[in-house]
């Protein structure tokens, strides 16, 4: 049954809708429409919806992704006829003005996004010229309560429809009142919002500098819904929008002052000043404070609208429209005689009015200040229609006496009921506002009407007992939302300091600046770290020196509430605070202990912690910097952490870098940086000379050395001293003597420092093993000069000293130039304890407490953290006086460590050595001490030091830091340089790192990548930090240890500190990974389904070419069908786990093994740390599937885990896996138990024929290929092609029968079509050669496909290999369907049941038509439309026929915006080709025939005519002609692929010769043609299909043939008319130009993306020409993020192309006829004769040779071109060492020897063809 929704508000809609199914909305929505009539029957409505637009409408909504959180989801609403509304006539009210937009007004756009249904247009005063509502051809509109009464203007029709019930909202518009007035005449709300918040775009104009789009509802809810809808900016289209503030105003106070007029003039009227003065009574009791005020200056503003120029505009706005003598019965002769009048002003009349208004609004600023809001009566009058047609000009005057002036004024207003008169007829009251007070004004109005009815029941419009919800949920961002928190924050987290990151991770929202009470002191903590900390705390308002302190307050979302908290340190909390207005919010509080502490500050003088952080940077400038400029002789985190303090101190900072770290963060940071010129250390950062003519040459005052390097060289630092230039550092001197460990033990000694027992420098032999008996064993042999664990050995027996004595020599020697060695005792068990100094250089010294350092591996510190842990009071203090006084002593200078071995049994300590320079660890004793220790070393060098004898050292809890390298643990922690693909450090942690995503690791440095460092409270705080930090950071690219620190960090034995300096010489340490001992054929990381929703890129897919074995191993270990797995092609790899775990393994058969025994495949098998899986050359089927539990750790690129080998991302560092790669397993949850495939749902192999099912079409019989050829395509076998993969599978067999010559505009070959996207799975006519599409293939191209292999099926595509058979079979969309969705099933559940196969479901017998639907065109904007079958998961849209036009690319470009905007139900994505879009759909989400309807909706929705702009920028990109790399690409062709073609020997000579011009007509052309963007992908990753705009660049040619199979990344081609810029090496087809940038940028480094492709349609592309040098530099830059791509941010405006083309068009016709007539018959005679040349056969037989006997043959294992030898005859290889290298599966393969031997014979040369199997040398093996 129909319910009856009269008098329904939203929610009312919204509740029918959420609780009807869509039919039964839908004839509600219908009933409705029905009962209403237009006028003369009805004048409140002058259109009303057809009931086909509302069933579009209708059916449009529910294509939209959650509809049903739409606001106003199937919610009907009318619309003012003076606002267009596509699908309607707008009027104005004048017949004859009637005109049929193309588009919605903004208002109605975003209404409709909102989810309203549009029902109608409503009647107005003519051209909104009135207060009224009688002015109107189309009939009076009469008061809602009597028909005897008008209902007010202009905006009469849309309040009498809500006023009536009909719809719950109406817009209206408000020039001086007209949606106010007819507000107050029908009992409704009428809300005319701030000037410029609603776009008035696609509104007739009245007045356009004060038009306001208006709202009519029953209710404030509804209205508040409206306005949060309708307050967007349309800065494009509405020159007078404007934004409406973040944080607006939510409420006035509760005491709001109202102002209220001293003089009411009410023209005799007697009932309505009663209403009025009940309504000011109301606001009174409601808490406003009134004031009566004379409003005298706002009546003189109203006056202006009228007698001033301001009609002038009504005048512009249609005046040529009634001037051109349109039927006068249209016109109503009231508004033609106002709007005429328009026409007398002058200019000077606008100037001599505006000023007037200036200086009343100077007036009415002095009056209304100290005023929140004012109340008027909204209007004096209830006129009847007689009184109207009596005086039509004085009454409409007097309606207007309290509205007119309100835009004048820019103020808000909302006009609300005042209740009734004796008579029954409503009144109104209006509250005005300032600007942007909108939300202000509705909290006051529902304060006033929560007074006025003191019942849940109210009128609303002419229904008299409608239950309210007056519920307002205030501005979109509310602190006051149950979802927020109110938070007020006082110090770095403020604005612009250092921690509001953290607030900005929260979501938090800024709300307003405020004061606490009077009773509050700020005080600054003492720090631990380069982040002040406040500490806010409450007082008496007596006590002295309290104040009112400064704060913001922020909302913060509650569910990320505890994620804030969690970030703040002790000893600060969250407590609440007294605002200054009496509020209390939620506040940062302090501790007593932290306001109390020694050190702490009291700034509460400064009023706020900005204040004195402003004091504190001013009081930083005015200290003397140390030095003006610092070159730092470092690289790496050092160098980048020296870089931050000289930022901070002003000092300019110098860079030296090697060639390796040209784009370090060292370099890219400085303020100036030089290159070294050369890779090692020894000729760069070791280089003295070098570093000392940097220093000179850039006038450096001071170098610091960081450590490592030069850091400790004496050498150095005397050549600086020599030099004048500071060395920030000790003497030489002082260095030499600390630096010669036996030197360095005598003063140690000499300042009472204990000492190991040891030897002084021993040179022979047997001296040492006398000392070292005497010492005894253990013992220790040092070199004198040793550091960083080189020249330092443990001996254990006499034996093993008299090995290692002369070692240890040699590397003192070696690595430091110094041959000295002297013996220590061994400490058992010792523990490494350091005490951090720093000396003055006059004897005066100081320490900085100590630091534990016990964690080392070979030496080097791994763990070190702060106060070391386990140490007495007495300990402690004895480490810092031994320390103390041997820096005293020496009259140290700058930062030093003195290292200590500490015996914890015994409690007693000795001295190891002291390091001269800046430590690794040094961050942790800045963390807990809270000093900067290189500004310390800065200011000690510049003799600025502190005073240690009063300096005050505060050390304020624990801190730790890891040491995070590049180092693989597993493989004995080798270094593993590389570059950081992907990488994520906690930010609440210090951090200091030199690398990021991009960074190059380089093997010639040091592994370090970064130190983690944390703080806390104490050590267990500290840990808990360390753990979360260590846990939060992810590392990819290069093998970190990370895992090995969380491991240690999260030990029993690093909690209990049971630690020593070799503890780690025995951890025990589960990597949780596996090792590839042989890699395989071609063996990579996918997962499932792969890279979706960039197949309109470029990028495929990838993922499993069979998906169903893939799936079905993740669910045998219990793994989620999408982890990532191991894809193994024909022949599999060899693994040692590392790890416990679980296998699966499925797919074709391959005889697996663990350590030697067979396994079952489909099973679940467990597996031990040491197994060994060895997988065997595939049985059966072409691909093997290994599924690990848990995953494998490899980041997702693009969403996805899968390897894209031509792409080089996803898997491990997008390539296959190699010989010596170490993969670690995820720890992703496995939701299943293991469990064996119930054997139902095993698939079957086939041995060598298979029958394949597929979808016809997109392209058929008989506008494509003949019909005998359908028939023959599927009554034929095709076998499958050696060079078949993961790219495509190309097939042989019958030559296509083509229905058409040639191809059109889209080419010279019947198989050639304009560029469009293919579908997955596409069999796809390359000329006349078929290719299967699969995951790693293309996606736009300008191939014809005949059929599509659907999703159920393509894992058998992922199965077949060369020499296959395969029949195709037809079969329905449905019987897809039916197919993938039972192999869904039965990954789902697991259990044996029948698998829908193509044997168990229906086949077809006849060739499908694949053309779903064809709507017929009338123009080039509104052209033809085909719908096309493109799989059973694509439908392939093709816009007009088979040409280019530019309108084409538009309409896709629209469709796919529409598509965007409403998140379509079942559309995955969107992908654009030259005249057509690819659309992916989710068969579980919407059907192919349910997408189909929806398409052709949407196709209704879209209209433009042909002078549309949209958004394009112009990228002007480097261009090389005819570079060295593209003659190498077209040679490679020509010797290995084609050696006589028409374009060989060179491109450019062959393009020239087929359009008779000269090769520098085509050098110019490349570098004047402007080639605008059609679609990208042609051929991957972003590459461009472009055209030239002008048509008389769009040259002839042809692509290869066949293609080429490489292609380096950023050459130019040219392909006919079309451009392409090849963003991969890849194969290719296109005539090669130049070269520019890749325009790949793979992880997103350049500044202008946040994505890696540089290209969207109809951008516009533009060359430049450089020479090679300059482009090699310039790719250099791309590389590394530092390329500064040249974009212009414009509009294509296609108008002004079509007059350009027109003013061209005697040449651009002159040039086609020129191809047509000639060119074109001679260029395809060419091509036809070309293709007759028979090709060489490549199969290439080995002639049969006698070999010895101990010869072995070695066999390819690959099929594919045989491309270059790597050895030749009489070479001598190793057991896997390079033979050969073959083209194969797009990329090159190396065939390698599985013997060591002499090479006797290589069977083949470039070019030939090389079958798997295939002998390829002869080895004559080694004895």
């Amino acid at each position: 049954m129909i319910p009856n929704t009269l008098g329904w508000t939203i929610t009312n809609w919204l509740n029918f809708h959420q609780s009807s199914s869509a039919t039964e909305s839908y004839l509600a929505l219908l009933s409705l429409v029905k009962s209403q009539r237009v006028a003369p029957e009805d004048t409140a409505w002058i259109s009303l919806v057809t009931e086909q637009y509302l069933k579009e409408q209708w059916t449009i909504l529910q294509t939209r992704s959650e509809k049903e959180k739409l606001p106003l989801f199937g919610v009907p609403v009318a619309i003012k006829d003076n606002i267009d509304a596509r699908g309607f006539a707008t009027t104005a009210a004048c017949p004859s003005f009637s005109y049929h937009p193309k588009s919605d007004s903004t208002v109605v756009s975003l209404l409709r996004d909102a989810g309203a249904i549009i029902i109608g247009k409503t009647n107005l005063d003519q051209f909104a010229t009135g207060l009224v509502g009688t002015r109107s051809p189309y009939g009076k509109v009469t008061c809602a309560f009597n028909d005897k009464y008008v209902s007010g203007g202009s905006s009469a029709g849309s309040a009498k429809v809500v006023a009536t019930g009909i719809v719950p909202l109406a817009l209206g518009t408000d020039t001086a009142g007209s949606g106010r007035v007819p507000a107050a005449l029908n009992n409704l709300i009428g809300l005319k919002p701030t000037k410029g918040i609603f776009s008035c775009n696609g509104v007739v104009p009245a007045c356009k500098s004060l038009d306001c789009v208006s709202i009519f509802s029953l209710n404030l809810a509804d209205a508040e819904i409206c306005f949060k809808i309708l307050c967007q900016t349309d800065f494009d289209n509405d020159e007078y929008s404007r934004s409406f503030p973040v944080s607006p105003l939510k409420k006035f106070k509760n005491d709001v002052v109202i102002a209220i007029p001293k003089d009411i003039p009410w023209y005799g009227e007697t009932e309505n000043p009663i209403l009025y003065r009940n309504a000011v009574e109301t606001l009174k009791k409601s808490g406003a404070v009134i004031k009566t005020l004379d409003l005298g200056p706002l009546l003189d503003l109203a006056r202006c609208l009228y007698e001033g120029p301001w009609v002038s505009e009504r005048y512009e706005a249609v005046g040529e429209f009634i001037e051109s003598n349109p039927d006068v019965s249209s016109l109503d002769p009231t508004v033609a005689s106002i709007i005429k009048g328009g026409k007398n002003f002058k200019a000077t009349d606008f100037f001599k009015f505006e000023y007037k208004r200036k200086r009343i609004l100077q007036s009415i600023t002095n009056l209304l200040d100290g005023i929140d809001a004012v109340c008027v009566p909204t209007c004096p009058l209830n006129p009847t229609l007689e009184e109207v047609k009596s005086e039509p000009i004085l009454i409409n005057s007097r309606q207007g006496t309290w509205t007119n002036f309100v835009n004048l004024a820019d103020m808000a207003a909302l006009a609300v009921p005042s209740g009734f008169r004796s008579d029954g007829l409503p009144s109104g009251i209006t509250l005005l506002g300032r600007k942007f007070t909108d939300y202000a004004l509705l909290d006051l109005a529902q304060r006033y009407l929560q007074e006025l009815y003191q019942t849940s029941e109210r009128p609303q419009g002419i229904f008299m007992n409608n239950k309210v919800i007056e519920t307002l949920n205030g501005p979109i961002v509310s602190s006051n939302s149950s979802d927020n928190v109110e938070l007020a924050v006082v110090g770095a987290h403020l604005k612009d300091l250092p921690l509001h990151w953290q607030l900005e991770k929260v979501n938090a929202s800024f709300i307003t600046e405020a004061k606490t009470s009077k009773n509050y002191k700020l005080y600054a903590l003492p720090g631990n770290g380069s982040i002040l900390k406040p500490g806010l705390r409450r007082v008496s308002i007596t006590e002295k020196g309290s104040a009112s302190i400064e704060v913001e307050i922020y909302a913060i979302p509650k569910r990320l509430f505890g994620d804030f908290i969690s970030m703040i340190p002790q000893p600060l909390g969250i407590g609440s605070v007294e605002l200054e207005n009496g509020n209390w919010v939620k506040s940062f509080i302090c501790e007593e202990i932290g306001y109390l502490a020694e050190g702490s500050i009291d700034i509460t003088t400064f009023g706020g912690f900005k204040n004195y952080t402003t004091h504190l940077r001013k009081s930083k400038k005015k200290q003397k910097k140390p030095f003006e400029r610092v070159l730092i002789a470092n690289r790496g985190e050092i160098a980048v952490r020296i870089i931050k303090t000289l930022k901070r101190l002003g000092i300019t900072s110098i860079a030296v870098y090697s060639d390796p770290d040209e784009y370090s963060e060292h370099v890219t940071e400085a303020d100036i940086a030089i290159p070294l010129h050369g890779a090692m250390a020894s000729e760069t950062y070791l280089d003295i000379e070098k570093i000392m003519t940097a220093a000179y040459n850039l006038k450096a005052e001071a170098i610091i050395p960081g450590y490592g390097f030069l850091s400790e060289n004496a050498d150095f630092a005397d050549r600086c001293a020599q030099d004048g230039i500071v060395f920030v550092g000790p003497s030489g001197d002082i260095i030499r003597q600390l630096g010669l460990k036996h030197s360095a033990r005598k003063i140690a000694d000499s300042a009472g420092v204990p000492l190991v027992p040891g030897s002084s420098l021993i040179s022979e032999l047997e001296e040492a093993v006398k000392v070292a008996n005497t010492i005894g064993f253990p013992i220790m042999v040092k070199s004198a000069a040793g550091g960083g664990g080189i020249g330092l050995k443990r001996v254990d027996s006499e034996t093993e000293l008299r090995v290692v004595f002369a070692t240890v020599q040699h590397q003192g020697k070696s690595y430091f130039g110094n041959s000295g060695v002297f013996l220590e005792k061994f400490i058992e068990n010792a523990r490494h304890v350091e005490i951090q100094i720093m000396g003055d250089g006059r004897g005066g010294a100081i320490a900085l407490g100590e630091r534990d350092c016990s964690l080392q591996r070979r030496n080097q510190k791994v763990i070190e953290e702060t106060p070391a842990p386990n140490l007495s009071d007495h300990t402690r203090k004895a480490l810092k006086v031994a320390a103390e006084s041997l820096a005293s002593q020496l009259k140290y200078k700058t930062a030093g460590t003195v290292e200590f071995i500490y015996d914890e049994s015994s409690e007693k300590f000795y001295f190891l050595e002291v390091n001269t320079r800046l430590q690794v660890e040094h961050p942790v004793t800045e963390m807990v001490t809270g000093l900067d220790l290189v500004e310390m070393m800065l200011r000690i060098a510049a003799d600025y030091p502190p005073d240690f004898s009063n300096f005050v050292l505060n050390l304020s809890g624990a801190s730790m830091e890891a040491r995070l390298y590049a180092e693989n643990p597993v493989k004995d922690f080798r270094p593993s340089p590389g570059q950081i693909i992907d990488i994520e450090f906690p930010k609440w942690a210090r951090v200091d790192t030199w690398v990021k995503k991009g960074t190059v690791v380089s093997s010639e440095y040091d592994p370090l990548l970064a130190k983690i460092i944390v703080h806390g409270t104490d050590r267990s705080d500290a840990l808990f930090k360390l753990q979360k930090a260590l846990r939060e950071t992810r590392v990819h690219g290069c093998i970190s240890n990370i895992g090995y620190l969380r491991s240690i960090t999260t030990s029993e034995m690093f909690k209990n500190v049971e630690l020593c300096t070799n503890t780690l010489n025995s951890y025990v340490y589960d990597s949780k990974s596996f090792e590839i001992v042989t890699p395989g054929a071609h063996t990579s990381i996918q997962d499932y389904p792969g890279r979706k929703g960039y197949w309109r890129i470029g990028v495929p897919p990838s993922g499993p070419m069979d998906n169903y074995s893939f799936r079905l191993a993740n669910r045998i270990v219990g793994n989620k069908q999408e982890e990532a797995g191991i894809e193994i092609t024909l022949v599999g790899p060899t693994l040692l786990f590392h790890t416990s775990t679980v296998i699966a393994i499925t797919g074709g058969a391959c005889a697996p093994k663990i350590n030697g025994k067979q396994i079952e495949q489909f099973k679940p098998i467990n597996i031990n740390p040491g197994d060994k899986l060895m997988i065997g050359k595939l049985e059966t089927g072409c691909r093997s599937y290994l599924a690990i539990q848990g995953s494998i750790d490899v980041p997702e690129y693009l969403g996805s885990k899968s390897t894209f080998t031509l792409g080089e991302f996803g898997g491990n560092n997008g390539r296959i896996l190699k010989a010596g790669d170490v993969l670690f397993l995820g720890n992703s949850e496995h939701p299943y138990e293991p469990q064996a495939v119930p054997p139902s749902l095993i698939p079957k192999l086939c041995s060598k024929e298979w029958k394949i099912g597929v979808t016809c079409g997109p392209h058929g019989s008989p506008d494509i290929f003949k019909e005998e050829f359908i028939n023959e395509f599927f009554a034929e076998k095709w076998e499958v092609h050696y060079n078949s993969n993961r790219f495509g599978v190309r097939l042989i067999g019958p030559k296509p029968k083509w229905a058409r010559h040639d191809g059109g505009e889209g080419g010279l070959h019947p198989s050639n079509a304009h560029d469009y996207v293919y579908s997955i799975g596409a069999i796809n006519f390359t000329g006349d050669e078929p290719v299967i599409i699969t995951c790693d293939g293309p996606s736009l191209g300008g191939f014809v496909c005949g059929a599509v292999i659907p999703e159920g099926e393509l894992w058998k595509v992922g199965q077949v290999k060369q020499g296959d058979q395969i029949k195709f079979v037809p079969i329905s969309y449905e019987s897809a369907r039916t197919i993938i969705e039972s192999q869904d099933m039965a990954i789902q559940e697991f259990k044996d049941a029948v698998l829908s196969t193509l044997n168990n479901c229906s086949t077809g017998t006849l060739f499908e038509d694949p053309v779903l639907y064809t709507s017929n065109g009338t123009s080039v904007t509104n052209p033809k439309i085909t719908y096309r079958q493109a799989g059973d998961r694509y439908i392939l849209l093709e816009y007009g026929e088979i040409n280019m036009n530019l309108n084409f690319s538009f309409r896709i470009y629209s469709l796919i915006k529409l598509v965007e905007k409403y998140k379509t139900i079942g559309i995955v994505e969107m992908s654009q080709g030259v005249r057509s879009v690819l659309i992916e759909f989710d068969g579980y989400k919407i059907s192919q025939q349910a997408l189909l309807q929806t398409l052709l909706a949407y196709e209704n929705e879209i209209h433009f005519e042909e002078d549309w702009k949209v958004k394009s920028r112009i990228f002007k990109l480097p261009v090389t002609f005819e570079d060295s790399k593209t003659i190498e690409c077209v040679t490679r062709y020509q010797e290995t692929i084609r050696s006589s073609a028409p374009w060989l020997p060179n491109n450019v000579d062959f393009i020239a010769s087929v359009n008779n011009i000269s090769r520098e007509d085509v050098h110019d052309m490349v570098f004047s043609a402007k080639f605008m963007v059609l679609g990208l992908g042609d051929v991957f990753l972003g590459s461009p299909c472009a055209v030239p705009l002008d048509p008389r660049q769009r040259l002839l040619g042809s692509k290869y043939n066949p293609s080429r199979s490489y292609t380096e990344r950023g050459l130019v081609g040219l392909g006919g008319m079309y451009m392409c810029i090849y963003a991969a090496s890849s194969p290719g087809g296109y005539q090669l130009v130049g070269r520019t940038i890749p325009i790949w940028d793979k992880l997103s480094l350049e500044k202008h993306t946040t994505y890696p492709w540089l290209l969207t349609p109809f951008d516009q592309i533009e060359f430049y020409e450089v020479n090679e040098a300059q482009l090699n530099s310039d790719t250099n830059d791309w590389d590394n993020g530092r390329f500064d791509v040249k974009i212009e941010e414009t509009y294509f405006n296609h108008g002004e192309y079509l007059q350009w083309v027109d003013q061209n068009k005697g040449s651009i016709e002159d040039f086609k006829l020129k191809q047509d007539s000639g060119m074109k018959e001679k260029f395809i005679k060419l091509i036809e004769e070309s293709d007759i040349e028979v090709e060489k056969s490549g199969e290439k037989k080995v002639i049969s040779e006698e070999f010895s006997e101990n010869t072995e043959l070695i066999y390819s294992q690959f099929a594919g071109r045989f491309w270059k030898n790597v050895v030749s005859s009489g070479d001598y290889v190793q057991e896997g060492d390079a033979l050969i290298i073959i083209e194969a599966m797009k990329t090159e393969m190396i065939v390698a020897a599985t013997t060591a031997g002499k090479v006797l014979k290589v069977f083949h040369e470039n070019g030939d063809i090389v079958n798997s199997g295939d002998p390829i040398a002869a080895i004559e093996v080694a004895v």
